[in-house]
């Protein structure tokens, strides 16, 4: 089998390793991790027979997904319709269902050359993700603007001609990083995406105010004390609106 061009994800939990030796000893740190992980892939990992991959693959859509440790690689064929959206809906999940864990998470999604069946992946598009989360500071999951292009090219199927207002729709959760790169706003996206009902988002919410404050604890010196410091005015924004009290040092 040749490559296939697909949009791939890779996100990363953040801290990980600091739990991990700290579950050592903590029995509540093991049990935090290992239901963190389960989640993931309970909800993401989901086999399929031949014939669903079959009738997929007859669509464009070939969602293929791995979570190994900390990680979690989600990738879609580009010429999926309506791709891009789910790409990026599956990447705020995982953010979220993480953050209700205790965790925040970094990640990158890219386009490219990209091999992924089940049991196997490799390819230049998971390079380039893996080395641009690597490289980023802040904890988001960020792409590149061109992204918007694909959904051009390959909107939803209620879309077709409305390409530009899909675009739009996606753009309502997305923040612009910078004049190449937008990212995932997980402040404020949660009724959209995730909610459970009236109320939950601000329960959602007062989590990853618990979560910032804890990481507000670090020595301010530190590359991860400026992570946390960043994501607590990021919160401050919109902490009114979920009526939720802001972050103060």
């Amino acid at each position: 089998m040749k490559y296939d061009i697909r949009v791939v994800a890779f996100i990363d939990i953040l801290g990980f390793k600091n739990a991990v030796d700290s579950s050592l000893e903590d029995d509540d740190e093991f049990n935090r991790i290992k239901t963190a992980l389960t989640d993931l892939n309970e909800f993401f990992i989901t086999p399929k027979d031949k014939y669903e991959i079959d009738a997929d693959r007859k669509l464009n859509t070939d969602t293929q997904i791995i979570q190994v440790s900390d990680s979690l690689v989600i990738s879609r064929l580009i010429q999926e319709q309506g791709g891009i959206y789910y790409m990026l809906s599956d990447c705020a999940f995982a953010i979220h269902l993480l953050i209700s864990n205790g965790f925040l998470c970094r990640g990158s999604i890219k386009a490219g050359y990209l091999h992924h069946t089940e049991s196997t992946m490799f390819g230049e598009a998971f390079i380039r993700a893996y080395q641009s989360e690597a490289e980023e500071i802040l904890p988001i999951v960020k792409f590149e603007k061109e992204l918007f292009d694909v959904v051009k090219l390959f909107p939803g199927p209620a879309n077709k001609d409305y390409e530009e207002w899909e675009i739009d729709f996606i753009k309502k959760n997305c923040k612009q990083l910078n004049e190449k790169e937008y990212y995932l706003d997980y402040f404020t996206d949660y009724d959209d995406l995730v909610g459970g009902g009236e109320g939950t988002a601000a329960i959602h919410y007062q989590k990853l105010r618990e979560i910032i404050i804890d990481g507000l604890k670090l020595p301010a010196e530190t590359s991860a004390y400026k992570k946390y410091k960043w994501a607590s005015e990021q919160f401050n924004l919109s902490a009114e609106r979920f009526g939720l009290e802001k972050i103060n040092e």
